[in-house]
């Protein structure tokens, strides 16, 4: 698998998403089922870094609306808490802005944030489980 998803620590409170290597909307839609496991797995909020640092995202730009509503859901996990992403770019950020518009569409709001460093996804982990 292009992304690897496991626990980053003994907690299990936060998901690691790492990409390697070129990386597909299947691979995606992977991850994600992935991910979905790992939360039935708890009874608490999880959160999330998704490190695209190693990795390029291999898309067709013509295709990023209709593979980003592949992936959209109407539903939100309950467990599922901060998502931060590492090493996001432009194509990514406008695969999530696409992404953003076409759940809003189904009166869903969820939030990503971008960091440029793991101390920087740390920090802003801990001031969103703050609030």
């Amino acid at each position: 698998m292009a992304i690897n998803v496991g626990w980053q620590d003994k907690n299990q409170e936060i998901i690691r998403c790492n990409a390697e290597g070129r990386w597909t909307w299947d691979d995606l839609q992977r991850a994600l089922n992935a991910t979905i496991k790992l939360m039935d797995t708890v009874e608490h909020k999880v959160d999330f870094i998704i490190d695209l640092r190693k990795g390029s995202f291999a898309i067709n730009p013509l295709s990023i609306l209709g593979q980003a509503r592949s992936v959209a859901t109407p539903e939100t996990h309950p467990n599922e808490g901060v998502k931060v992403v590492l090493g996001a770019n432009g194509m990514v950020q406008t695969a999530y802005d696409g992404y953003r518009r076409i759940i809003a569409g189904m009166g869903k709001t969820q939030i990503f944030h971008f960091a440029d460093s793991e101390a920087h996804a740390q920090q802003i982990i801990e001031r969103e489980r703050g609030k």
